[in-house]
């Protein structure tokens, strides 16, 4: 006898977006409005100086901040959210460098999963070319890092914004 399917449990969607200006962040967050619909909240903007990765194509004193978007999305979206950001960052690169870096993930009341194009071995192919890996899990009261987790998302920063978003998704939990 077959077995039925279970739906999916529809999860926020959100982009850590790092940029090379306050302006860049504004034109990045517009236009991911855009795409996505509406803003629910937004963390605050925070300095980039966990690492010196993106200095070469980016330059320095970038700034990062992280949205959730008012409608919820079916967790199978990830991989299609992924390459529309991928094709805005070009759109918004001058040259070959990015003004912007977007990552999209899924916050869900349980875990935070975000979308990337660099393979590791934790990480799950969700797309040619395209993987996804579960970035904090909500235990004990908190997103809790786990081994590959990147410093900035165990930022106090990263974590205020995750709680303060957390009790609406609870309330919107169908």
């Amino acid at each position: 006898m077959p077995i039925d399917l279970q739906p999916s449990t529809p999860v926020a969607l959100v982009c850590a977006v790092l940029a090379d200006s306050a302006e860049t962040l504004a034109e990045a967050k517009e236009r991911l409005a855009e795409s996505f619909g509406p803003l629910h909240a937004a963390s605050a903007t925070y300095d980039f100086d966990f690492t010196s990765y993106y200095e070469a194509e980016m330059g320095a004193g970038l700034r990062k901040q992280l949205v959730c978007f008012a409608e919820r999305i079916d967790p199978a979206e990830l991989a299609a959210v992924k390459s529309q950001t991928m094709e805005l960052e070009r759109a918004m690169s001058q040259g070959e460098c990015r003004r912007a870096n977007i990552d999209p993930g899924l916050l869900s009341i349980e875990s935070l999963v975000l979308a990337t194009t660099k393979y590791a071995g934790h990480r799950i192919c969700i797309a040619p070319q395209l993987y996804a890996e579960v970035t904090l899990l909500y235990q004990r009261g908190r997103y809790r890092p786990l081994e590959w987790t990147y410093p900035d998302y165990q930022s106090d920063d990263v974590q205020r914004f995750l709680l303060d978003v957390r009790p609406w998704l609870l309330a919107v939990r169908g």
